[in-house]
């Protein structure tokens, strides 16, 4: 193949042909893909006893124009763009700053000044900038380094429970210089991103199960505990049952893992008594510890369709630039705004699952499914727990919420979906079925 390449009319024919497709990092595989055409035309034109210089010239132009040949490679594989996820996520970018910016004027937090609104533009601004790094990164290039991912994460969640800054009783931040890090909230895409590229479920194979159960499950799971992370211990487990069942549809493999890390976290949930209060005031909503969701409710309610106006002031909700942050937009807007941004994560989760169906590379696929169950939980669970269909946890809604370095964390997530998008025609498999179109 090499010896073909260096033919000047094979050269000069390849060359002109890669002229035309501008995703370059597929230029070798068309290459390729071209001189084994070329080469099957070669070899028959050789036992017909065609000199070799005259055979290849001869087998470059039966294979027809390089020009029509470059434009057509090009219209089968060049990058898509997946223009309404950008709209989505900055118009929840946009919603958040202004809801952000509301509670400011509100005069509900004096002792931050300007610096809520200063933070959450500077955060969306580092995020929007991480989504166009993810998005031109070539995701394929991550999945060698998977298990030290997944592997180094778990290593720096029990770092931070050791050194991690104490706040509340709770070691879960770690310091970067001026920044500090919710290393429990940031591992989850982290953890997942790694479980989607290590090794599948359908190849464990007998006692493998058990250190798959340990390593890639329970282990996680006690570190979440520790941390007093129950909820992104929750969220965990949902990416990986979903992602163990899509690697091997077995009902007998996926009990096997569900029913022994599922008795650890309800075991490590007994354990937890600020946990107890939060699920007792779930459960009896007018009893003891229920006074934010029925200062919640009350809130909705009285927004009507148009609400109280900007940066309407409401002392009852504690945290309404991040927790509460859309109980408040409703309450200053009215019931139509929460349908906005309700719709909005709807239709954000709606391009994920049509873009699942879309890709054919199957650790990508994975990828798009850990992300997606990490989104849906987090984007629905907000909106969920503000009407008390389920229990209220400490949780913003991912683009809009103040959360700051989580909400990078969330644009590169969502920068890395695209990438993966931007890709799904960049196929090699692909290319036979173009040279034959042609």
């Amino acid at each position: 193949m090499n010896q073909l390449e260096q033919c000047a009319a094979v050269a000069a024919f390849l060359n002109r042909v890669c002229r035309h497709v501008r995703a370059r990092e597929l230029h070798a595989d068309i290459r390729e893909e071209l001189i084994s055409h070329v080469a099957e035309r070669m070899e028959l034109l050789l036992e017909e006893g065609m000199p070799e210089e005259e055979a290849a010239a001869e087998a470059v132009r039966q294979m027809g124009d390089p020009d029509a040949i470059g434009r057509n490679l090009h219209q089968a594989h060049k990058p898509a763009v997946e223009w309404k996820m950008f709209v989505i996520i900055a118009a929840m970018a946009l919603l958040g700053i202004f809801g952000v910016f509301a509670a400011q004027q509100s005069g509900m937090y004096p002792k931050f000044g300007t610096r809520l609104v200063e933070n959450k533009v500077l955060f969306t601004l580092m995020g929007m900038a991480f989504l166009m790094v993810f998005y031109f990164i070539d995701y394929r290039k991550i999945q060698k380094h998977s298990a030290v991912l997944f592997y180094g994460m778990l290593l720096l969640m029990l770092l931070t429970l050791f050194v991690g800054i104490d706040l509340n009783g709770r070691k879960v931040f770690l310091a970067f210089g001026p920044f500090g890090v919710n290393i429990m909230a940031v591992s989850l895409p982290i953890l997942v991103l790694g479980l989607a590229g290590m090794k599948p479920a359908k190849d464990w194979r007998g006692a493998e199960h058990l250190v798959q159960l340990v390593g890639r499950g329970a282990l996680p799971v006690v570190l979440f505990s520790l941390g007093s992370s129950w909820f992104y211990g929750l969220i965990y487990l949902a990416a990986f049952f979903l992602l163990t069942w899509k690697t091997k549809k077995s009902g007998a493999q996926f009990l096997l893992l569900a029913l022994p890390l599922l008795s650890l976290y309800i075991f490590a949930l007994a354990q937890a008594s600020q946990l107890y209060h939060r699920l007792h005031a779930f459960l009896y909503p007018a009893g003891e510890g229920s006074h934010q969701l029925l200062q919640t409710k009350a809130a909705i309610l009285s927004a009507g369709w148009f609400g109280h106006g900007f940066a309407a002031r409401l002392d009852t909700l504690p945290y309404a630039y991040a927790d509460s942050l859309f109980p408040y937009l409703i309450y200053c807007f009215g019931w139509g705004f929460g349908i906005l941004i309700a719709g909005l994560a709807f239709w954000f989760m709606v391009r994920v699952w049509k873009m699942r169906d879309r890709i054919h590379d199957e650790y990508a696929r994975r990828i798009v499914v850990g992300f997606m169950s990490l989104f849906a939980i987090r984007m629905f669970w907000p909106i969920l727990m503000s009407f008390g269909i389920v229990p209220i946890v400490g949780e913003v809604l991912p683009f809009i919420g103040y959360s700051n370095m989580m909400q990078v964390f969330d644009f590169a997530a969502a920068g890395l979906l695209l990438s993966i998008f931007r890709r799904q025609n960049m196929i090699p498999r692909e290319m036979g079925e173009a040279l034959k179109r042609h």
